[in-house]
């Protein structure tokens, strides 16, 4: 559970999350995947969605966290 600068409660389950530590990026690689034929229609809303799972890991290891669309 993430609450949101404006004081809104976001909620939701991480597909995975994993920690890396490479030459181009160090922290947290938060993964959500998507089996929608029409991804196209939705993507800006699953995009905000793994944002938000992103900075959620963020504030609670105090490690920076990229979010990945998966579309399979």
């Amino acid at each position: 559970m993430l609450r949101r600068d404006d004081g809104t409660l976001a909620e939701g389950v991480v597909d995975l999350a994993f920690l890396e530590e490479g030459p181009d990026f160090a922290g947290w690689t938060v993964v959500d995947f998507k089996t929608d034929l029409e991804i196209e229609s939705g993507r800006a809303e699953y995009s905000a969605q793994v944002a938000l799972y992103a900075e959620a890991i963020e504030r609670a290891t105090n490690a920076t966290a990229r979010g990945i669309l998966l579309v399979i």
